[in-house]
């Protein structure tokens, strides 16, 4: 890569258009990002029931998830013909589901190429299609509706669905966490794992409850009516690391960063390696300046999987501590996994913005609220 004043030509041209042009950007989008990120930055829960959807494959036949409520797993693969790892995902599942199909599993795979699908776009997947030999169904989701109700961070992510709700998920394709995901199938199809597992961890039901009600206080601005509810769900289930990271997000909304960083270090000491939980400290750590241990933080996080927060919020932290080149490059890591995603962009425009590049940082204000606006349409 170039380095970034040459590539931005910085400190050029930086005119009263521009400015204004930042201005209004980043007005219009500060009304709309905290609203977004307070509800499509929810994880998914496992144990959480599973949006039902109806799409369309190629050909035009219906395929919904409600179908194969009689299906001991349906896994639900979302993927891209742009995605490098998604046509190894589909061979994968091709053959996993050539051979135990007939012992309930489903596989149903959801095609997230574009917001609106060109007939370029309908060609490419016809033929990777074709050249992978897939017979399971594979759907169009226009519009990427599908897309943001299960929140997928990244392309490829797999689901498992079992009985209704979210048993098991896994964003991109890791090496280890991929073979440990066939072994949970394998049990589900009724065949012996490669190697012993443990007993999959599942969520108390009533802490999920409690959160689920605690987020939609969130939404509603009833802060005080949320916080015995998050703290109901931890005390129920104190493996259970949605209510962290969502209190944690409450404190700081109400201005109690101590308390924010004392649950998120709570929840790190029951499991450290919990990735959104390290994401979420490390983004927090970048906010209260304290760049050097959120780089290292996050830096980590990147390496256990495919969890894209974790990237741009590495990107974001790498920026705030002065490595420019090496934040762009994070960045580009990120919309690799998810172009979709507006908090990418936001981030990046306001890097930008700090270094004084006022012509990116209004292309990518402008394309975040884009995005945002098409989601909530």
């Amino acid at each position: 890569m170039r380095d970034i004043n040459e590539k931005t030509g910085k400190g050029k041209g930086r005119g009263i258009g521009i400015g204004v042009v930042y201005y209004l950007l980043f007005f219009f989008l500060y009304l709309y990002l905290f609203a977004y990120t307070a509800t499509a930055q929810a994880l998914l829960q496992t144990g959480a029931q599973a949006p039902e959807f109806s799409l369309k494959e190629i050909e035009g036949k219906d395929v919904s998830l409600s179908q194969y409520s009689q299906k001991k797993a349906v896994v639900v693969l979302f993927w891209s013909t742009w995605s490098a790892k998604s046509p190894n995902a589909l061979k994968r599942f091709e053959d996993f589901y050539k051979r135990y199909k007939d012992k309930g599993i489903q596989v149903i795979a959801i095609n997230a190429d574009n917001q609106t699908l060109a007939n370029g776009d309908v060609e490419k997947i016809k033929s990777l299609i074709k050249e992978l030999n897939i017979t399971f169904p594979m759907v169009l989701d226009k519009g990427l509706k599908t897309f943001h109700e299960y929140s997928v961070i990244a392309l490829p992510s797999t689901i498992v669905i079992t009985e209704g709700k979210i048993a098991y998920e896994l964003p991109g394709l890791p090496l280890v966490g991929t073979e440990d995901m066939f072994d949970y199938l394998l049990v589900l199809a009724g065949e012996q794992p490669k190697k012993k597992m443990e007993p999959k961890y599942m969520p108390r039901y009533d802490a999920i409850a409690d959160t689920n009600l605690a987020r939609g206080l969130v939404k509603k601005k009833r802060y005080e009516m949320a916080y015995p509810f998050f703290k109901k769900a931890i005390e129920k289930d104190p493996k259970y690391m949605l209510p962290y990271v969502e209190l944690a997000k409450l404190y700081e909304i109400d201005g109690k960063r101590v308390e924010a960083e004392e649950i998120l270090r709570k929840a790190l000491s029951i499991e450290p390696d919990n990735v959104a939980v390290m994401t979420e400290l490390g983004y927090f750590l970048t906010k209260t300046s304290r760049t050097a241990e959120a780089v290292g933080i996050l830096g980590a996080a990147v390496k256990k999987n495919s969890y894209t927060p974790a990237y741009y919020y590495h990107a974001y932290a790498l920026g705030k501590n002065g490595q420019m080149n090496e934040s762009l490059k994070a960045f580009e890591s990120a919309l690799s996994l998810n172009p979709y995603d507006p908090v990418i962009y936001s981030l990046r425009g306001e890097t930008y913005e700090n270094s004084k590049i006022l012509k990116e940082a209004a292309s990518d204000y402008k394309k975040a609220l884009e995005l945002i606006l098409k989601i909530k349409e």
